[in-house]
């Protein structure tokens, strides 16, 4: 009698902790199945990309876009991570929320895809993070996107560094309509001072790239309790913007640089006026 209620109670056990041992790719994957979500893997300037694109019924006009953050970069303030990949899909959970029609997520190079990870060179997920040729790959990837849904122009949401990729991309891109940021650190420069680490000059800067910025329409969200990303370095990235110019920060209270995006995220969608 106890054997057969060991083995019982070891099997729920099991049962109930097999998720645990999902790899991160196998829990985005997971979570693309359970909202009808189709995940395509694209190659673009020889990085590997992971997206997920809800496809509209009929084609629209627009196609937003989530960017993946910097993801799991640095084990400590000394040792870089050897997988990027985000330990917590934060932005995926964004992007399934957003009701529009068309909406995709696109990670960053050397996330999620194992093989790809192991052949990527840990300089993009460091010093080369928002690279040309990382900038470059992201925007062939969403040429790729926009096509598969027929739109014609896209909206851009970003979180941590996907926001500063987003404004990278919308800087050099003919095609994006606005730009929506989640504690983003835009101005690079700024902020990697704030923090008396290293300077990026392989990577781009927002800042660098102002007048053509001027002219999107931009809502950039801070937690008021980041301390990754104070609202400073907003602060300094707007005001590199010459005038005039379509530039709000929304300080959101209580939150810092992960909670409580998520949970927070379809009342933070309703007060982006360019989004109606």
């Amino acid at each position: 009698m106890w054997r057969r209620l060991w083995v019982v109670v070891l099997s729920c056990t099991l049962s109930a902790c097999l998720p645990l041992f999902y790899s991160r790719t196998e829990q985005v994957l997971a979570m693309a199945r359970t909202h009808a979500v189709q995940p395509v893997v694209l190659t673009a300037h020889g990085f590997s990309l992971l997206a997920l694109l809800k496809s509209p019924t009929s084609p629209g006009r627009l196609l937003v876009v989530y960017l993946e953050g910097d993801g799991f970069a640095w084990l400590d303030r000394r040792h870089l991570s050897p997988d990027p990949t985000p330990k917590n899909p934060l932005v995926v959970k964004l992007m399934l929320q957003d009701p529009y029609p068309a909406v995709a997520y696109l990670g960053r190079p050397c996330q999620y895809l194992d093989a790809a990870v192991e052949g990527c060179d840990s300089r993009y997920w460091s010093s080369h993070r928002y690279a040309t040729e990382v900038v470059t790959a992201m925007s062939e990837a969403i040429d790729t996107l926009k096509a598969m849904v027929q739109a014609e122009q896209v909206g851009l949401v970003g979180y941590s560094g996907g926001g500063t990729v987003g404004a990278l991309l919308a800087a050099r891109r003919q095609d994006v309509t606005w730009l929506v940021t989640v504690a983003a650190n835009l101005d690079v420069a700024a902020w990697t001072a704030h923090h008396q680490v290293s300077p990026m000059p392989q990577s781009l800067n927002p800042v660098d790239f102002a007048a053509a910025l001027a002219a999107v329409p931009q809502m950039h969200f801070v937690g008021e309790a980041d301390r990754l990303v104070p609202e400073s370095i907003l602060h300094s990235y707007g005001h590199h913007l010459p005038a005039p110019h379509s530039f709000t920060v929304q300080k959101v209270p209580q939150a810092d640089h992960v909670c409580c995006w998520v949970a927070d995220w379809p009342a933070l969608l309703t007060q982006i006026p360019f989004r109606q």
